[in-house]
């Protein structure tokens, strides 16, 4: 046999020995994919690993006597892993006191006017009848519950346009006005809200009657030490001066100008001259407004003007057509 023949044979024998020793497997089109992925390993991405697998080992604490009290709280600890980078989720409940439960209050039985509204108003103006609907309109805060039936928001506008109207109406007359005068920042500050409710709502006594709801609860209105603070910071002087601006425009409403004239000058004008720096009407006009005051019958004059006497005993209109 010649040399070229005896190592083609030595080739093909080696050739057999390797393909022998590969172990073989048969792959259908139907197992390839699965076949492939169980040859890959990570060594073998050529970039960057595969993106974690979101909530990998979950994990659930649960406690059965508290299950409906508690509430859900996510903590995510990052681990790393060899060739990828997942987070473990894990999940916890925490212990959430009882509530209990409020009785629920019927505040349909609100609706109907209370007559102590009516009977205190009556009582700080002599000679005023307040129908009780517009008493209990008055004198209920828009944070009331009870509100949702009628509260003093629009009647509280309404005098505190009427308010400004008058006290503009006494600085135009008044000798002592300067040109200097800012007559906004002026009336800003004798109308401030706070001083109506401090000086005013207290003076008549609106704190007692009017429904509102305080911003605190009542653990610390009973605890308190310093009252005067208190009281502003619950929003009590806040309330009582657009209530005294809601009995204001309530009386405009059912009473006409004329009464709600007298009321500013001698119910609300005196008792806001305080002679502060920041606060209430200026000192230059306090002589102004007692004078008004005093013309009008002091601070218990008359809300209600007197008719003119007539010999017929009829309305002042009905003489004047007669003697025509």
């Amino acid at each position: 046999m010649s040399r070229g023949v005896s190592c083609l044979n030595y080739t093909a024998r080696s050739l057999f020995a390797c393909s022998s020793s590969i172990p073989s497997r048969t792959v259908t089109g139907r197992h390839y994919a699965p076949a492939v992925l169980k040859k890959r390993t990570h060594t073998g991405y050529l970039s960057e690993p595969p993106r974690a697998t979101l909530a990998a080992n979950r994990t659930w604490r649960r406690d059965n006597s508290e299950a409906d009290e508690a509430s859900q709280n996510i903590n995510l600890a990052s681990t790393k892993h060899e060739g990828s980078d997942r987070r473990k989720v894990t999940y916890y409940r925490s212990r959430v006191p009882e509530l209990k439960l409020k009785e629920r209050v019927d505040y349909s039985t609100m609706r109907e006017p209370d007559p102590v509204f009516a009977e205190h108003l009556g009582g700080l103006f002599s000679g005023l009848q307040f129908p009780k609907e517009l008493a209990r309109r008055i004198l209920t805060h828009a944070s009331h519950p009870a509100a949702v039936y009628g509260h003093n928001g629009g009647l509280s506008f309404l005098g505190r346009r009427v308010l400004h109207s008058y006290l503009l109406l006494l600085l135009s007359s008044s000798p002592h006005l300067q040109v200097s005068d800012d007559l906004e920042e002026i009336v800003s500050r004798t109308l401030n809200t706070y001083v109506l409710g401090e000086h005013v709502g207290s003076k008549w006594g609106l704190g007692r009657v009017m429904r509102w709801t305080p911003t605190v609860k009542a653990e610390r209105l009973g605890s308190a030490g310093d009252k005067t603070s208190l009281m502003k910071s619950v929003g009590l002087y806040k309330v009582q001066g657009d209530t005294v601006a809601a009995v204001i425009g309530g009386m405009y409403h059912q009473f006409g100008g004329s009464v709600a004239h007298r009321v500013f000058h001698t119910r609300v004008l005196p008792l806001i001259l305080l002679g502060k720096k920041n606060d209430g009407l200026p000192a230059a006009f306090h002589g102004d407004a007692r004078s008004i005051c005093n013309q009008m019958g002091g601070l218990q004059g008359p809300l209600l003007a007197e008719a003119p006497a007539s010999g017929s005993g009829q309305s002042p209109k009905a003489d004047a057509h007669e003697a025509s």
